[in-house]
């Protein structure tokens, strides 16, 4: 059987607000942080973490200076500089470690990392730090700096995730692919085809807690349409078109058997949408913005989804939502 004969397709629109003005699942914003008022100057979000013990914390600069901020709370701390492409990741004893050219371990020491850049992507899975820079792949001590493994990628690596059995890895070659990887670097399976078309943009990749991995993408040049996709057992499952997105991002947020988008296109108010994971339907609508507006990361904490982004107007700033 086909890859497309295999996979359920799914279309989700802008206009998936027909599911009614409180449809099942619905959440709503609970509470917002005005990052640039906060901080005092224009910024920029480089990344937003999840944080095992508390809330998601978001790596903020602006200015030639950084700060870590929970939107849950607000609480500013500022931090050496971040350099621009910074990522952030947060320990399992909850020492938040910037991972530029250097890895930075806030409130202790700076250590050389071995890909000469800051990464395509960082990921830390107990005290090993993963890291990817275009097709190198380093595995790292999270605590010394010390080089674990290295391998060379089949393309690109935009993006990297934990998974049950090693970490898996989406590659941007010709299309996207999803490699799979132990946790020694060396590949595991053959690559996975989860966006075929050559002008597809990797945008995210996300695993649920029974091993799903959730891909987005844009699928056209403009980027103002995309696609989320399942795979599982190393094949792809579910497939949902995805319209009324912006070219900002198109990032994915799960928890459970929900996932969690942004649409934000001009012509459509800017809203947080959850999609059934096995369906594809339509959960739960969130609204963000009364019009269109540019957002970025966002993550989930179990209970709560934090957005990044800005609401379209004569004078848009920066701004955390939380949503409940």
């Amino acid at each position: 059987m086909s890859r497309t004969a295999a996979a359920a397709l799914f279309v989700l629109l802008a206009a998936a607000c027909t599911a009614g003005p409180d449809p099942p699942g619905a959440r709503a914003v609970i509470g917002t942080v005005d990052l640039d008022s906060a901080l005092g100057t224009d910024v920029t979000v480089l990344d937003l973490a999840p944080d095992p013990d508390g809330p998601p914390v978001a790596l903020v600069s602006g200015d030639g200076r950084s700060w870590l901020v929970p939107p849950a709370t607000g609480v500013v701390r500022e931090i050496p500089a971040a350099e621009p492409g910074s990522r952030l990741v947060i320990a399992d004893t909850g020492t938040p470690l910037v991972v530029g050219t250097a890895l930075t371990q806030v409130g202790g020491e700076v250590l050389p990392l071995p890909l000469g850049g800051p990464p395509t992507a960082a990921l830390l899975d107990g005290d090993t730090l993963y890291l990817a820079h275009d097709t190198e792949l380093a595995a790292v001590d999270a605590h010394t700096g010390e080089v674990r493994a290295t391998a060379t990628a089949p393309g690109p690596v935009t993006h990297l995730a934990r998974a049950p059995d090693g970490l898996v890895a989406l590659v941007h070659r010709d299309g996207v692919e999803l490699l799979r990887l132990a946790p020694d670097l060396r590949p595991d399976g053959e690559p996975v085809e989860v966006v075929p078309e050559e002008i597809g943009t990797p945008t995210d990749l996300q695993v649920t807690a029974d091993g799903t991995v959730v891909v987005t993408a844009y699928v056209n040049e403009a980027r103002d349409a995309g696609r989320l996709v399942t795979v599982v057992d190393g094949a792809v499952h579910t497939q949902v078109d995805v319209e009324g997105t912006d070219d900002t991002a198109l990032d994915v947020a799960v928890d459970g058997q929900s996932a969690y988008v942004v649409l934000s296109a001009s012509y459509h108010p800017a809203e947080l949408t959850a999609v059934d994971l096995v369906t594809g339907g339509v959960t739960g609508i969130a609204g963000l913005c009364g019009g269109a507006g540019a957002f970025g990361a966002l993550t989930t904490d179990g209970g709560t989804v934090t957005v990044v982004g800005s609401c379209t107007g004569a004078d848009p700033h920066t701004t955390a939502f939380v949503i409940g």
